[in-house]
């Protein structure tokens, strides 16, 4: 019997090679996709899922509310914390910390290199942490204040093997450290990143109230709980944990809470200060992915239905024959059920040598790593997709099998089986296509419109071209050396430093000024800038002066602040107002000198906060800002290597742009559009397909007809546009079905960003225009074939 129904398939295949082409190759398309973005989704999810303790380890993070700022969620905790929750609560087993060192020189003979992701961690970090250590014991390798453990990776750089690396000694900020350990290089799949790891105890050495600093947020706290600790009521104990370690007045600024290390890849959107977490994602977006790729295939789905229930007429001889030879229904629905499932599976292979073909593609456009190999690495997931495979042949089949099995003899023979061209259920299908696929386009067009207006919005300042350095001791002193010889050259156009990066949102601290009604304390961001800082980066004085060399006061008492803190203080006169740090005391405070216009220091996810900047030349920058002409990059970029390489010895020469940071906070949006943009444009594929055979059974259909009307005078236009009328009128239908819910989508999506644009209906016309063009274009060709036909030719026999 299954031979039978193989003959019969493949036969059917060679009498009718489009629609079998379109079939095969649309529910091909629609699996490639499900398979790309099931490969996305399986990379994202399965960040520090290799950690055996998954389950119990979570990350304490704050949610800080000071006066004057706006409220945010924090990644940062204080080092006192973590051993005091060990001690305070049972159900907290184990802690350790991750303190990001920044990028340090490491020296070993005549090598010097600059290390750039070392942390230093708790010697319990590797028994929390499941990273794969190569040489060395996991329990005391983190013990000796100057123990060091390099990934494999770095241990090369400096040794000419792991084994030899074992033992050794390695100079890094003066220090001797001892190599501990060998750790395979971290995989792509941690949010934590490290080249490096040093021991706190270090710092213990150094300082004996490490493990008791309160107040100071500037680190990573992992806790391991008990796995039946009841997580809501742990929490509900922090605020009094915060009244005992700090003072009854913490808890108005601080909440503590704990992420579990699952969601702190996927659920730390709205977390600021989140240094270490690489490749941060939108979790939601792999919801908004999975939807996408169930339309994809209900497009590819309605295709399979639509043809096949189209064309039945061309199988009513066949049908009325089998049963006239004794076939019975359920053996004809056999048949048809199993043609449908031989389709799903020659469109599987077919999809799986698509992806061999453009995933490495895809990899490059989007910055991933996704590999089709890893689908066949668990059995289960090899299972699942036959599964899905077989219930895609068999969904798309039953209904077309139901139809065409539905008709008795007798009016089959009769001829009666013809099928309506204008089916409802075959139309509903056409506008739910075509509905999901406007519902793509005009994604599709809001999410690069809101792209490129975080690209191209004025944020107060100049991004581009701004090369940055990190910046050492030795730089910090010799940092007006090498201003003054870069700027002899044309295409140097500014340079500056600063304490912190533009793009992330700055550090708070206290800040106080004297007004009419006295003291007013506020916590802002802050940020410590050198003279030049306002002028390099363009930043508008909306009032007032900017820092000056000129004025020795200004060093530590000058201070510049934005309109948004100017607007909080709520002061008649803000230049000229006494103002400091929270520390510093009433009777020696400084100067508000100037107040500039608001900028968007942190992403447009963020709304710009209160902010005061400072000339703390005493303080040290973290950062050279150097404006260069876009003429000629890379020959800038080598002059100042070559001044850098003369003049400092302790420090490698290592940059990057401003621009590239920016970039790099709107990766996830980025990817999302790209996603988004490419499942668009295979949904219009497929559904276009699909209304190409349509439109050739449905002009088939209409050949007599259609020799009637020229017979009877008609012209080609008017023939060309009867033939388009009822697919214009199903693609304005999907149109007005799908716009109020693409709206909807499109609305909770935008709420992401603080800074955003609104949603034009103009947008929506746009869409449904190019959808129309689209849809006519593809059916243009049999509408104008058939309106040129010789209508002697469809009436030759009648």
């Amino acid at each position: 019997m299954i031979k039978n129904y193989l003959s019969v398939a493949l036969r059917n295949i060679r009498h009718s090679p489009l629609y079998a082409f379109i079939n095969i190759f649309s529910l091909a398309i629609g699996l490639a996709a499900c398979m790309v973005i099931y490969l996305f989704i399986k990379d994202e999810k399965s960040f520090d899922a290799f950690h055996a303790q998954k389950d119990v380890i979570y990350r304490l993070d704050e949610v800080q509310n000071f006066s004057g700022t706006n409220l945010q969620k924090v990644a940062l905790s204080m080092p006192g914390m973590g051993p005091s929750m060990v001690a305070d609560f049972p159900e907290i087993k184990n802690f350790t910390r991750f303190y990001d060192q920044g990028s340090t020189v490491f020296k070993k003979g005549e090598i010097q290199l600059l290390v750039k992701d070392v942390r230093a961690v708790d010697s319990t970090f590797l028994d929390i942490f499941d990273y794969a250590l190569l040489a060395g014991d996991r329990a005391t390798a983190l013990d000796d204040p100057h123990s060091l453990l390099l990934t494999e990776e770095t241990a090369l750089k400096f040794f000419p093997s792991l084994e030899s690396a074992m033992g050794n000694t390695v100079t890094l900020s003066e220090e001797e450290f001892k190599v501990t350990g060998i750790l395979k290089n971290v995989p792509e799949n941690s949010h934590l990143r490290f080249d490096a790891l040093i021991s706190t105890t270090f710092y213990l050495s150094k300082d004996r109230k490490f493990n008791n600093q309160w107040g100071s947020n500037y680190l990573n706290t992992y806790l391991v709980l008990e796995p039946q600790a009841n997580i809501k009521a742990l929490e509900a104990k922090f605020p009094d944990f915060l009244i005992r370690h700090m003072d009854k007045d913490a808890i108005k600024a601080y909440t503590l809470f704990l992420q579990r290390l699952e969601d702190v890849h996927l659920a730390s959107t709205d977390i600021e200060h989140d240094y270490n977490n690489y490749r941060k994602f939108n979790g939601k977006y792999l919801d908004v992915f999975f939807v996408i790729g169930l339309f994809i295939l209900l497009i590819a789905g309605v295709n399979f239905m639509n043809l096949t229930t189209a064309r039945a007429s061309h199988r009513w001889k066949e049908i009325g024959v089998r049963k006239t030879v004794g076939a019975k229904k359920f053996q004809l629905f056999s048949q048809f059920i199993f043609e449908s499932v031989l389709l799903a599976m020659v469109a599987l292979v077919l999809a799986l040598m698509l992806n061999f073909l453009f995933v490495p593609i895809l990899n490059d456009l989007i910055g991933r790593q996704l590999s089709l190999w890893s689908l066949f690495g668990e059995e289960m997931e090899v299972v699942v997709l036959f599964a899905i495979t077989l219930g895609l042949g068999l969904l798309t089949g039953i209904y077309p099998a139901f139809y065409m099995t539905s008709f008795s003899l007798s009016r089959v023979l009769k001829g009666g089986g013809k099928v309506d061209g204008k089916s409802v259920f075959r139309s509903g299908l056409v506008v739910v296509q075509f509905g999901l696929a406007l519902s793509m386009i005009v994604s599709t067009l809001v999410v690069l419109q809101q792209l490129y207006f975080m690209k191209n919005k004025d944020i107060g300042f100049d991004k581009d071209q701004m090369m940055l350095v990190s910046m050492n001791k030795e730089v910090n002193e010799k940092f007006e050396t090498l201003r003054t010889e870069l700027q002899k050259n044309s295409s140097i156009l500014g340079v500056t430093a600063s304490g912190q990066r533009l793009g992330n949102n700055f550090h708070q601290w206290g800040f106080k000024v004297k007004a009419d009604t006295g003291i007013v304390d506020i916590t802002p961001s802050n940020v410590n800038v050198d003279y030049e800082y306002l002028k390099v980066y363009g930043i508008k004085l909306k009032e007032g002066r900017d820092f000056s060399k000129e004025i020795a006061g200004d060093a530590g008492k000058a201070f510049v602040i934005n309109e948004s803190l100017a607007k909080e203080l709520n002061l008649k006169e803000a230049v000229g107002t006494p103002a400091g740090h929270g520390w510093y005391h009433n009777d020696s405070l400084g100067t508000i000198i100037g107040v500039v216009e608001d900028f968007n220091f942190n992403s447009l996810h963020h709304k710009v906060n209160t902010l005061s900047m400072v000339v703390h030349p005493g303080w040290g920058y973290s950062e050279m800002t150097i404006k260069v002409s876009g003429a000629n990059i890379e020959q800038t970029v080598a002059l100042v290597k070559n001044l850098w390489d003369k003049q400092i010895t302790s420090f490698p020469f290592e940059y990057t742009f401003l621009d590239e940071h920016f970039a790099n906070l709107y990766r996830s949006d980025q990817q999302m559009s790209s996603v988004v943009a490419i499942m668009a444009s295979l949904a219009i594929l497929i559904s276009c397909m699909g209304l190409f055979g349509l439109a050739a059974i449905t002009t088939e259909k209409k050949t007599k007809e259609i020799g009637i009307r020229k017979v009877l005078g008609a012209t080609e236009t008017q023939i060309t546009m009867l033939l388009s009328k009822n697919f214009t009128v199903l693609v304005v239908v999907s149109f007005i079905v799908a716009s109020p819910l693409t709206y909807w989508l499109l609305y909770g999506w935008l709420q992401n960003f603080a800074y955003r644009i609104s949603i034009n209906p103009l947008i929506f016309l746009l869409g449904g225009m190019i959808a129309l063009v689209i849809a006519l274009v593809t059916i243009s060709y049999h509408t104008l074939r058939s309106a040129r036909a010789n209508p002697v030719k469809s009436l030759r026999y009648e």
